[in-house]
């Protein structure tokens, strides 16, 4: 998950809120409020939302701080992480790729938790040196079960869960094989996840079923729900990487489809070459590549200004282009395309640009491959 509105950047990490992050900061605040209001009832409101809202922020701060845990251990790995993202489930840090090895997947997967266990400490700790039943009493008490209950939870041996990498890293040290390793911790995690939706249903239908009521009911098969989701995802991602197998750049490589001169006007280009289906071209000057120019760099300009704006303004220059050699293997191409947001990679060789890979080529040949394995 990524993208809503970027707050800001940590570690060089952008840090985002999805919308969704809204709904839940709007609901935790508003049961803190109610909660303080039984306990503290010589409060007034405005001070109450107040303390509310403030325990929120402490609360997705923590939460905050388990992904960064996450991500120092990935940076260190050399695993980068392209953006942390806080949404109604919490928080998720997204990697651009697995670590390599098992340990690297443990030490990742564990730091979240730990983050969050000494986090509960921290506030245990505070609980000291506040007075027992004050409105700050309340909120250490509560940070310190929710960051202790958030640490627990993820501990969990199912698949996305923190417990279910560290599964996984046990079962790929004892196997080496990261591809069973992860069809077994995700398999457990599906099993979590349908656990969770019976009893959450069992709670919706009759509240006094583990004590529970309609509305935790619905919340935990909610989360079973994600997290089934999440599961199933993660195999079907195994499935496709054992597709790829095998299969490097140059197997899908095609030569480059055009050239257009940089001094060349944008409406040339959606003239000649877009229109007979052409997504993109190397744009050249003087016989030497500055840079690539495609479909997407066109719409992003004015209709109007296309006879008037050469092609080198919009192309992207050639020292940004994202770039592979022949022997790369598809995997790192299909992982590069979605965390760089794009449709095509040049294959350079000898330091000459001898063709491409595009998003095409590749759910083709994917697809094909997926056939034939039927």
């Amino acid at each position: 998950m990524i993208g809503g509105f970027r707050i800001g950047r940590i570690l060089g990490i952008p840090i985002y809120l999805h919308p969704t992050w809204f709904l839940v900061f709007f609901l935790v605040t508003l049961a803190l409020s109610g909660q303080l209001q039984l306990q503290s009832p010589e409060l007034d409101g405005s001070l109450r939302y107040t303390l509310a809202g403030i325990t929120s922020v402490l609360f997705f701060g923590s939460i905050l701080l388990h992904e960064l845990g996450h991500s120092v251990l990935a940076i260190r790995h050399r695993v980068a992480v392209r953006s942390i993202t806080l949404f109604v489930f919490g928080g998720v840090a997204l990697m651009e790729r697995d670590p390599d090895d098992a340990r690297a997947e443990f030490e990742i997967a564990i730091a979240g938790p730990i983050v969050s266990a000494l986090l509960a400490l921290v506030f245990l700790v505070a609980l000291r040196g506040v007075e027992s039943g004050s409105a700050g009493h309340f909120v250490a008490s509560w940070l310190f079960r929710i960051n202790l209950f958030v640490a627990l939870f993820n501990l969990l041996p199912g698949f996305p869960l923190d417990g279910g990498r560290v599964l996984r890293a046990f079962l790929w040290a004892r196997s080496g094989d990261a591809r069973r390793a992860t069809r077994i911790s995700a398999g457990v995690g599906q099993l979590l996840a349908y656990g969770f939706i019976a009893v959450g249903a069992l709670q919706a239908l009759e509240p006094s079923f583990l004590g529970g009521g309609r509305a935790d009911g619905l919340w935990l098969a909610f989360i079973g729900w994600f997290l089934l989701s999440a599961a199933s995802s993660a195999l079907r991602q195994t499935e496709l990487d054992a597709s790829m197998e095998g299969l490097f750049a140059r197997d899908l490589q095609a030569p480059v489809p055009a050239r257009i001169a940089g001094t060349d006007p944008v409406a040339r280009f959606a003239r000649e070459l877009v229109m007979r289906g052409r997504r993109w071209a190397l744009v050249e000057e003087a016989g030497r590549l500055v840079g690539l120019v495609t479909l997407s760099d066109v719409q992003r300009l004015d209709p109007d200004a296309w006879e008037t704006t050469p092609v080198r303004e919009v192309a992207t220059p050639r020292e940004e282009l994202l770039t592979a050699a022949p022997d790369t293997p598809i995997r790192e191409l299909l992982l590069a395309m979605g965390t760089r947001d794009v449709n095509q990679i040049p294959i350079i060789f000898n330091g000459e640009i001898v063709g491409a890979v595009t998003r095409e080529s590749l759910v083709h040949a994917l697809d094909l491959r997926s056939r034939q394995a039927r």
